[in-house]
């Protein structure tokens, strides 16, 4: 085995140029197999996303926050918005920005995201919960470093500790500002604007008013809801008028678009590389014919020479992704673990259909033939 991976590598010498060549153009290919794989979770996301606004009729707000303006929110708007989130069934929101430094050093692997109002029954999270109580801790399906029963502390000025119910599946997720956002990195609190103004006080529940999504809008609430937030004096909003159905159609369709692009493209050069590697071996068979007869009388046997080219094919293909493996922090590495394994697959094939094609031409030639004498 030692000696076959020798010979590989003096093969690779032999044809290093040709070698470089083609790990540029594995390493290409790598790289659009990555972006167009991505493409693909993301046109899942605006599948999802297009269906429950389908189903909810989901409107939100344009946000502008005033800078030099103290905030402003006296009982009646402290009301009417925690009458409309925790009362009123028709309305969610969510405050994203609710962990602290001291979570972030624990817990680098999760960020923490609070919904209130009906956002459970939206997207479909009431479906992990078993018993009725004021507030619920779930844990994204990526999130290692917190376990089901752990405690984490939430609040700023008040803080107060909860217990982390149960795990969401893969893909979870929800809606702000027409955008789709997944769970699976985060720890998802729901809820009342009550809690969320105890633990964060002026500051999230601002927030909340910020991200206010309605599901059933009346022009009156509308206007309504737009007054409160102005008495604000800190945040002006304005209703989209953009239908939000429209707008992730949109981007469906341009994912759409360049996710048959790129497959074409891909596909393409996919062919093109394995042809011009079938080739290049093919080449190389040929040229190294005299060392093969060689090898073959001092004792080496057919199954030395096919282990040889196999070896000199995985170190060929492998290597453009051992390239983006030793890059931990490069910004192209995918986020979902499925990719890599389609990668994996995939390179795995074409090792084992190149590695059959070029056996196979070895195999047709008669190494004792070379040994006659007008040879």
């Amino acid at each position: 085995m030692i000696t076959q991976f020798k010979l590989a590598f003096k093969d690779i010498r032999k044809n290093k140029w040709k070698i470089l060549l083609f790990i540029f153009q594995m390493a290409i290919f790598l790289f659009f197999t990555i972006i167009i794989l991505e493409q693909f979770v993301q046109m899942s996301y605006h599948s999802k996303t297009l269906k429950i606004v389908k189903n909810n009729n989901i409107i939100f707000f344009k946000d502008y926050i005033n800078q030099w303006e103290r905030p402003f929110i006296d009982k009646e708007i402290y009301y009417f918005f925690e009458n409309l989130f925790d009362r009123s069934g028709n309305a969610y929101s969510v405050m994203e920005n609710a962990g602290t430094t001291e979570f972030s050093q624990e817990h680098p692997d999760a960020k923490i995201v609070i919904g209130v109002g009906n956002f459970d029954k939206i997207f479909g999270i009431d479906k992990y919960k078993d018993t009725e109580k004021p507030s619920y801790v779930f844990i994204g399906s990526d999130v290692k470093s917190i376990k089901i029963g752990d405690e984490i502390k939430l609040g700023i000025f008040n803080r107060q500790t909860y217990k982390v119910d149960g795990r969401l599946e893969k893909g979870e997720g929800y809606i702000n500002k027409g955008r789709y956002r997944s769970l699976d990195d985060k720890v998802l609190v729901l809820t009342s604007s009550r809690e969320v103004a105890t633990l964060y006080q002026t500051g999230g529940f601002l927030e909340l008013i910020q991200n206010i999504h309605i599901t059933k809008s009346e022009e009156d609430e509308i206007d309504k809801i737009v007054e409160m937030a102005n008495k604000t004096k800190k945040v002006t909003l304005i209703p989209e008028k953009l239908d939000l159905k429209s707008i992730i159609e949109k981007d469906y369709n341009e994912d759409f678009m360049n996710f048959i692009f790129f497959s074409s493209f891909l596909i393409n050069m996919g062919i093109f590389i394995i042809v011009g590697l079938v080739s290049f071996l093919y080449v190389m068979i040929e040229r190294n014919f005299t060392e093969y007869v060689v090898h073959q009388i001092y004792g080496a046997t057919k199954k030395d020479l096919y282990l040889r080219i196999t070896i000199f094919v995985v170190l060929v293909v492998i290597l453009p992704l051992a390239i983006f493996l030793a890059i931990p922090n490069m910004l192209l590495l995918p986020s979902t673990k499925w990719v890599w394994w389609f990668v994996f697959t995939f390179y795995f094939i074409t090792i084992l259909f190149v590695s059959i094609l070029s056996v196979g031409r070895l195999n047709k030639k008669d190494l004792t033939a070379f040994l006659r004498r007008d040879n």
